[in-house]
């Protein structure tokens, strides 16, 4: 059995690993990021359920005004109502 480790490589290829693994990792990182950006937008262009309150608003408008409400209301020191739900 002939067992080679780290210690038995030259440093040149040891470096060679180094930048393929590097190279490797960074194109596999890009691909995967614009994929899951590229899924993401398109699950949302197909459409698909658009959930509704309660009051009959679209959630997704709800959800985009309610971290101003939040800041409105740490603003006012903490007077008036505290928006809990979006």
């Amino acid at each position: 059995m002939d067992e080679s480790t780290d210690e038995d490589k030259p440093v040149l290829v040891r470096l060679g690993e180094l930048a393929v693994s590097i190279v490797v990792l960074t194109g596999v990182t890009v691909v995967v990021g614009y994929g899951g950006w590229a899924l993401l937008t398109l699950s949302a262009r197909l459409g698909g359920p658009d959930p509704r309150t309660e009051d009959g608003d679209l959630l997704r408008e709800r959800l985009f005004v309610w971290p101003d409400r939040n800041r409105e209301f740490m603003r006012n020191d903490g007077r008036g109502e505290l928006p809990l739900r979006p």
